[in-house]
């Protein structure tokens, strides 16, 4: 198949979505499908090697600045039928998303989408003369999902939401995002003790991936991580991306007097995640905003228990059975620090929910199962359209 992804967001950004994309793209092409990324550009001095990214002008989102809005105006989009796509897929309902919806009318082919982000959590990016109503964003959501072809929702609670919105049950298939297991089997390279020094050896390491946004809960975290340090004296926290927030952050690890066991290592390329995800203890994670959770299941993957808050696609994760990670159901911070003491303290449970966590990845969201899944619904698609 020749497959047309259209994003406003792609590698060297370090988000979700990016990384699904990067995956979805390698392990479609591994087995022999052609995938052709429409992106905004990056930036100007940042030239792409990869093969089949085709991307438009863009500029930086002025309220976030790692964010791009992609202007889909280009002489690039004269050439797209040359491509003979054979389906287009796109992952937002913006600038590329609407290029997308263009493109599948011009074309007649069919038009499959990913609700990848819970968009009216990120209202507060915009200042508050530009902020549209939580209404209006979730109807922009209805209207995006209602003129696709069918939309993919990464977990049921969010095809709840979604028919919450307004988009009938059929029109919905749950397609869980997947993991790069076999990522996971490389040897450690990057030494989180000897970037960190005063990461001790006989330290117990939690950690958090994720961008620094307020959405993230991150200052519940760090409160968390104060209640569990005046417990336990040989514990850091390790806190991994960039964001917004930082500053802040920061400031309340002072006010805590915990900064210097909170180390803040900015955003990081995905190996170095993933080595650190290894040498970590416990993942631990309370954003409301998840449509899945990938950095939960990514910690998993590495064997890390994760304790977590249950909302929305982390919900439908950790609530199966044999998760290998511990819900905690409410913003409670007294709970969060109660297991995360159990965890430290109790080595059979401990060793217990790693090894459950890891068999857990690997029997149900390995990327190969994702694309397989992805990969039948196009051609249920471009059957259903030639019998039309």
């Amino acid at each position: 198949m020749n497959i047309g992804m259209f994003s406003d967001t792609y590698i060297p950004q370090k988000n979700g979505v990016a990384t699904a994309l990067k995956l979805y793209k390698d392990e479609m092409e591994k087995l022999g499908h052609n995938v052709f990324l429409f992106v905004p550009k990056y930036d100007i001095n940042y030239t792409r090697e990869e093969k089949n990214v085709i991307e438009f002008p863009a500029v930086k989102f002025p309220f976030e600045k790692e964010q791009r809005v992609a202007i889909p105006f280009s002489w690039k989009v004269f050439k797209i039928k040359d491509l003979n796509l054979d389906i287009v897929h796109s992952h937002d309902p913006f600038s590329m998303g609407i290029l997308a919806m263009s493109v599948s009318r011009l074309l007649n082919i069919k038009h499959i989408g990913t609700h990848h982000t819970m968009y009216e959590y990120y209202l507060h990016y915009l200042p508050p003369i530009m902020r549209p109503p939580v209404e209006l964003t979730q109807k922009v959501v209805k209207n995006w999902c209602l003129k696709l072809d069918k939309v993919i929702a990464p977990t049921n609670n969010i095809k709840n939401t979604l028919i919450e919105y307004g988009v009938p049950s059929y029109h919905i298939e749950v397609i869980p995002t997947g993991i790069d297991i076999s990522s996971f089997d490389n040897p450690i390279t990057w030494d989180l003790r000897k970037e960190y020094p005063s990461i001790k050896e006989e330290d117990r390491i939690l950690i958090f991936v994720g961008r620094l946004g307020k959405e993230k809960n991150i200052d519940f975290l760090i409160k968390v991580f104060s209640k569990v340090f005046a417990e336990e004296k040989n514990v850091k926290f390790v806190i991994i991306g960039g964001g917004p927030e930082k500053e802040n952050l920061e400031l309340l690890a002072q006010e805590l007097k915990v900064k210097e066991h909170v180390i803040f290592t900015d955003a990081q390329p995905r190996e170095k995640v993933i080595d650190a995800y290894k040498q970590s203890d416990i993942f631990i994670f309370a954003s409301y905003t998840e449509t899945q959770g990938l950095v939960v299941l990514e910690a998993m993957s590495a064997g890390t228990p994760v304790v977590a808050l249950g909302k929305l696609g982390v919900y439908d994760l950790l609530s199966q059975e044999d998760a290998g990670g511990i819900m905690i159901k409410e913003l409670n911070e007294d709970d969060f620090v109660n297991e995360i003491l159990r965890l430290l303290r109790d080595n059979t449970l401990y060793e217990e929910l790693s090894r459950k966590a890891k068999d857990f990845v690997k029997n149900n969201y390995s990327i190969e199962t994702c694309v397989k899944n992805i990969l039948d619904l196009y051609e249920r698609e471009i059957m259903s359209g030639e019998d039309e």
